[in-house]
């Protein structure tokens, strides 16, 4: 039809495709339609074509598709699901129970990210991302301090953990050490970049102490217990 000849040639030829493999034609109306969608559009229908034929369909029907779209990349940055069936879960690095070596990094100033498992260091809390504080009359991000308190305590050696339980949200709870062997959890408390979490330990309260006594960290001024703020931030 001359309203498909006003198409552009690569979403025409697309459009074709899908309908062999469907077996449906476009309508006089859905192709006025698809004359109103702006350019931007014309990707999110070419990729609809992808959905419906599939690679090898489209390899078929055109030529040129290997050099129209770069389809290994393509496919990679997709979720495999579409594909077909989805990929498993990636069987968790860290064990449930026992210890545990490894590389991790800061994800904030009371988890570690340990490959693709979540680390929740065991009895401690700390300001939550998006979490602010005051200091000399001045609010400043305590949560990102936080961060990088524990990224710095860190530094890029491997961490060993003893795992004690998981939470609700699937996250290892453990009592880790940095390269150095100082437990991670303590010192952070000690600093002043995290309390004592005591709904659930009471392990660390001495270094609180000392931190509050010595106004390290959060102590230099005045905050809102991490649990609090979450209470009232989120649902």
């Amino acid at each position: 039809m001359r309203l498909r000849r006003r198409l552009p040639p690569d979403l025409r030829d697309a459009l074709r495709a899908a309908e062999r493999a469907g077996g449906a034609r476009l309508s006089r109306r859905a192709a006025r339609r698809l004359l109103r969608v702006p350019m931007a559009g014309w990707f999110l229908l070419l990729f609809a074509a992808v959905l419906v034929v599939g690679e090898s369909g489209l390899r078929a029907h055109l030529p040129g598709w290997a050099q129209i779209a770069p389809w290994p990349t393509l496919q990679t940055a997709l979720p495999r699901v579409i594909y077909g069936r989805p990929e498993a879960s990636a069987p968790s690095a860290i064990p449930a129970s026992g210890s545990f070596v490894g590389p991790a990094h800061a994800l904030d100033g009371d988890t570690l990210a340990a490959g693709g498992d979540r680390l929740r260091i065991h009895g401690i809390d700390a300001p939550e991302a998006g979490q602010s504080c005051e200091r000399a009359g001045r609010t400043y991000a305590c949560g990102d301090a936080a961060t990088r308190a524990m990224a710095a305590l860190l530094g890029s050696g491997a961490v060993s953990c003893q795992v004690l339980d998981t939470d609700r949200y699937g996250r290892r709870v453990a009592r880790c050490r940095n390269a150095q062997g100082l437990d991670i959890g303590g010192e952070l408390v000690r600093q002043g970049w995290a309390v004592a979490f005591t709904r659930y330990a009471a392990d660390y309260l001495a270094q609180e102490r000392e931190a509050r006594a010595a106004r390290r960290g959060l102590w230099a001024g005045r905050f809102e217990a991490p649990a609090e703020w979450r209470a009232q931030h989120r649902p």
